[in-house]
């Protein structure tokens, strides 16, 4: 007759136990580790790809997956402000440009004073406000 380590119950509530404990360890770093690649996923790319195109027409706003273009002559204010809340841009320092459909865009610059004067070159019609 053979007798096998598993048929002991005391053994076997202790390998339970163990394979219990371990499944729950791992499930628990899942919640850590999941939710950390997935920021990392995000930030990531805003390092390396975080610009801001002027052209004569339009503004190319590049931001990590972010992309949007925006019409110069469609721009009616700008507005400086020193606000984390507004986006998720990379400096407290930003430019609100408002647009004539309804939609804001913020731009943080390392010169925005520079980028306002080139915008306001472009087109006269901008208010801008302080």
């Amino acid at each position: 007759m053979v007798v096998s380590d598993h048929c002991d119950p005391e053994c076997g509530a202790d390998w339970y136990d163990q394979a219990l404990r371990m499944a729950m360890f791992y499930l628990n770093s899942y919640f850590y580790i999941l939710p950390a690649g997935l920021l990392d996923l995000y930030l990531i790319p805003v390092c390396f790809a975080n610009y801001v195109e002027l052209d004569k027409k339009k503004i190319f706003i590049r931001f990590g997956f972010s992309r949007e273009e925006v019409l110069v002559e469609d721009i009616t204010a700008m507005h400086r402000a020193d606000r984390f809340t507004l986006s998720f841009c990379a400096s407290a320092d930003v430019v609100l440009l408002a647009c004539r459909n309804k939609k804001n865009v913020v731009v943080s610059l390392k010169d925005n004073k520079a980028f306002m004067d080139e915008l306001q070159k472009l087109n006269k019609k901008i208010k801008v406000y302080i």
